[in-house]
């Protein structure tokens, strides 16, 4: 788990081998839903155009100990919260970070999906 002092807003961020395509991506924010710009959120590649860079997708929001969803997928919880923990899908491609609105982040290593999550996130690939 990367913990991050200078980028006060994200509390715990992990990164997750969910299959051989697709990494999944776990984001603990101190910051309502409303505050997430997901179109922010990229993966940028070295020689693709930034319209081509992937963004996350099927965009899930978790409670704050991550063990059950609080909204169904694609579904956005109430604005009021003061915090937003996050789960969301890359494929994989060759490049070293996430960018975000909070600053880079690393995709690797990857780290195996935990059992916690294993049950209750929706994919469709």
């Amino acid at each position: 788990m990367l913990e991050l002092q200078e980028k006060n807003i994200v509390s715990c961020y992990r990164c997750y081998d969910y299959n051989e395509e697709w990494c999944m991506v776990e984001m603990l924010l101190d910051c309502s839903p409303g505050e997430i710009h997901w179109d922010a959120i990229c993966v940028p590649q070295e020689g693709v155009s930034p319209s081509n860079w992937q963004c996350p997708y099927m965009e899930q929001y978790l409670n704050e100990e991550g063990t059950e969803k609080v909204c169904e997928t694609f579904d956005c919880p109430a604005e009021d919260a003061n915090f937003s923990r996050v789960v969301f899908f890359l494929y994989k491609v060759p490049a070293p970070a996430l960018r975000t609105q909070w600053g880079d982040f690393p995709l690797e290593p990857l780290e195996q999906v935990p059992e916690r999550l294993k049950s209750i996130i929706e994919f469709e690939g």
